[in-house]
Formats: C-alpha cells, sequence, structure tokens
C-alpha cells in the first residue's frame, strides 16, 4: 500500500475546503480500487472541517482510505503555551499522522532537531504516527536527536531542499542513495519523497519507495486524483 499525503501548508479557507471534498468525492470509485493510503493534511484551523466532512459523506471503505492529518504539532504537551496546538487539543478529531520537521518550519520557524524529536514524541505517545521530513544536510543529525526507540515508528520524508515548489523534482538514482543514508540511521521504516511530485512522475518515485509527500499538485483536485 502506498502513502499519498496531500500537504496544503497554508493554502485554503473553510469554503474552499469543503469544495475541494465535494470535488475529491465523485472520485470515489478510483479512491475504492486503488491500493492506496491517502492522507489530507490541512491547515490547523480547517482540520475539523475534513474530519467533519470524512465523517458526514463518505462511506466507510473510502473512510478507511482517506486518513486525516496534521501539518504540525507542538513540542510541549498543553499547558501555559499560548498559540500552540498541542496533541490534547486535537481529542475527538481522527487525526492518524503529523508531518513533523518541515524544511518550510526550521527554515522560518527556526525549529532545532530537538523540537522535531520533541514532537515525534508527542505523537507516538498518543498513537498518532509522525512523519518526519529530513534532507541530505539533517539525517544524521535529525535521527540522533530522536530517542531510539521512536526511530522505527517514524515514517521519513526526504525533502530536497531544491525540488520544493520548484516544479524540478530529483533524479530518482540520487533518492535512491538519499534512502540508503536514512536506513542506516532510522532502520527500516517507510521511506516518502516530497518534491515536485506530481502525476508525471509519480509511478517513478512509488517504485522505489512507500509515498509520496505532495505540495502544489495536491491543491487541485484534478491534479491529485490524477496521481491516483
Amino acid at each position: 500500500m502506498k502513502l499519498l499525503i496531500a500537504n496544503w501548508k497554508s493554502h485554503k479557507n473553510s469554503q474552499e475546503v469543503l469544495d475541494w471534498l465535494e470535488s475529491f468525492k465523485k472520485e470515489e470509485g478510483r479512491i475504492k480500487n486503488k491500493n492506496n493510503k491517502i492522507i489530507i493534511a490541512p491547515p490547523m484551523s480547517l482540520v475539523g472541517v475534513v474530519d467533519w466532512f470524512s465523517r458526514e459523506h463518505f462511506d466507510n471503505s473510502v473512510r478507511e482510505k482517506i486518513n486525516l492529518g496534521i501539518q504540525d504539532i507542538s513540542p510541549y504537551p498543553m499547558g501555559k503555551y499560548t498559540g500552540a496546538i498541542s496533541i490534547k487539543n486535537l481529542e475527538g478529531l481522527d487525526v492518524k499522522y503529523a508531518i513533523v520537521g518541515h524544511s518550510e518550519r526550521r527554515r522560518y520557524f527556526h525549529e532545532t532537531h530537538n523540537d522535531v524529536a520533541n514532537k515525534v514524541a508527542q505523537c507516538i505517545d498518543a498513537g498518532i504516527t509522525p512523519v518526519v521530513c529530513v534532507d541530505d544536510e539533517y539525517v544524521s543529525s535529525q535521527a540522533a536527536a530522536i530517542k531510539q526507540e521512536h526511530l522505527e515508528k517514524c515514517i521519513v520524508a526526504y525533502e530536497e531542499l531544491s525540488a520544493i515548489g520548484s516544479g524540478k523534482n530529483e533524479p530518482i538514482e540520487h533518492v535512491q542513495e538519499v534512502f540508503s543514508e536514512i536506513k542506516k540511521y532510522f532502520g527500516e521504516t517507510k521511506l516518502i519523497y516530497g518534491g515536485s511530485v506530481n502525476a508525471s512522475n509519480v509511478q517513478d518515485y512509488l517504485e522505489i519507495c512507500d509515498g509520496v509527500l505532495v505540495g502544489s499538485a495536491s491543491l487541485k483536485v484534478e491534479d491529485f486524483a490524477a496521481m491516483l
């Protein structure tokens, strides 16, 4: 089973999310017939909208294939952390996956390896699978910050920084080399690729890994559905 993660980043408002989901519902036949697991990761304020729509409008066979994800989580538990979204705040929502350590979080919000490791721990303690984003430069040091017993419970997403949002995807051969390096530190965990993935190249990546982390190509239903 392959993972297709739709990372909407900070795009969309509530109406746009509902419009996307209504259109995606028309793809139910395709969703049921493919051996894929789809993870939708909306902006945090819209997680409840996706959760509600999934419960109310997708039948059980489709809901088995479509999972709710989040793009980030607080490295701290509930408490006096104004503005933070803790795992506790998500109780009652059917969140199964959390993207942590995305390069944009590290670049713009100055997240450290310890921050990412704490987020991994918060997720695992709550039964949420962390999708840990790494790139060539950070594989060993980011893995070193994460508790040994947590490493193989992560899904690891390799992102080539120059490929993110550029329309220029990374060569397959180089991705395979980086995957080999990741396995040295994370062990036999699931590996996925992210960075300008689209319908024209997704098959090549799915032949060498367990899934893809999709940004721009997940914003329009027709583009994301084509990847199925």
